[in-house]
């Protein structure tokens, strides 16, 4: 424990702290932060560290293998601020958000929202990555591997309740940079081999969610998304689709219960220069929260527990990923 996880831990937030987003009547500034510990377990060769943790092994003994698991913990902060100006229907909004659940990629986003009448909102943020770091060279076999930092950067644009309905479409873009791309050297590749593996480029998503209530004891928000990992390196850029679903559960007086659930497959473009196939990923995973309204009579707290599982099962074992996750904490909206 110890060390500082910048991550946000997903729909369970969401879904317990902020109203929908539909634009207040009154001005002023809502939000929350959430602050609790996590304790994790991971099994990748790619990444190296998340929020300065150590989530892989140094060095590794073999290209075919799956990788081994690695645990680590930390404190988990996580916060949104919305500033209302209730006359022009305007929203100025910022804070953590969740990319990519299973590889616990996260940004800090700064945005506007803005209401244009019977036709809906329109959302428009900026992106940062929080900082992770992965391996220069992922292929160094029997020697320390080094690590090297991932920048990311990006744009969301959204439209939120189309034309007066719960449907929202969303539209991701962010560009993927590292210090030093390495990728193939230490297993002497050609320039062109090299060049296939290289993993910086762009990431993109299209987003369409609809936000379902059918009484005052459930809540379901169905996401269907489009994914395109648009990379430099030929064998590292995919294409795929994903169905993520979120449910809530309030009908227990002071308490909220919420599942979230997401299946998806991806597929490379060309076949990777050292298993000579083309990459397919199936991803799976699974969130289970719980909230408890006003621990020790503290009004606007919440209790929070969070259990997460997921995967990405890859016909090239190497690139195998897990993640086992549970976070406790405090939850305070205001």
């Amino acid at each position: 424990m110890g060390k500082l996880l910048c991550i946000a831990i997903g729909s369970a937030i969401t879904l317990s702290a902020q109203a929908h987003d539909k634009i207040g009547e009154k001005d002023g500034l809502t939000g929350y932060g959430f602050l609790g510990v996590s304790t994790s377990s991971m099994e990748t060769n790619t990444t190296a560290t998340i929020g300065g943790n150590d989530v892989s092994n140094k060095s590794i003994n073999s290209l075919t293998s799956s990788p081994d698991s690695q645990g680590y913990g930390g404190i988990v902060p996580a916060f949104g601020l919305t500033y209302t100006f209730a006359g022009s229907r305007t929203q100025i909004f910022g804070g953590t958000e969740l990319e990519d659940f299973l590889s616990q990629d996260s940004t800090l986003g700064l945005g506007v929202r803005q209401g244009i009448g019977s036709l809906g909102n329109l959302r428009l943020s900026l992106l940062a990555g929080t900082g992770n770091e992965v391996w220069e060279d992922p292929y160094v076999v029997n020697a320390n591997r080094s690590k090297t930092d991932r920048k990311s950067s990006g744009l969301r644009l959204g439209w939120e309740h189309i034309f007066q309905s719960d449907f929202a479409v969303t539209l991701t873009s962010r560009k993927i940079e590292l210090d030093d791309e390495l990728s193939g050297t230490a297993l002497g590749l050609t320039t062109a081999q090299s060049k296939l593996l290289d993993r910086e480029g762009k990431q993109k998503k299209i987003d369409l969610s609809y936000r379902w209530k059918p009484n005052a004891n459930h809540l379901l928000v169905p996401t269907i998304s489009a994914i395109d990992y648009d990379l430099d390196g030929e064998a590292m850029a995919m294409q795929g689709a994903q169905f993520e679903l979120n449910y809530a559960y309030l009908g227990v007086q002071g308490w909220e219960f919420i599942a979230n659930g997401l299946l998806g497959s991806l597929e490379s473009d060309k076949s990777n220069p050292i298993y000579g196939t083309k990459q397919d990923l199936d991803r799976m995973g699974v969130s289970l929260g719980a909230t408890y309204k006003e621990p020790f009579g503290l009004k606007d707290w919440k209790a929070s527990t969070t259990l997460n599982y997921g995967k990405e099962d890859s016909n090239i074992d190497f690139y195998d990923t897990s993640l086992k996750s549970l976070t406790v904490g405090m939850l305070y909206s205001f």
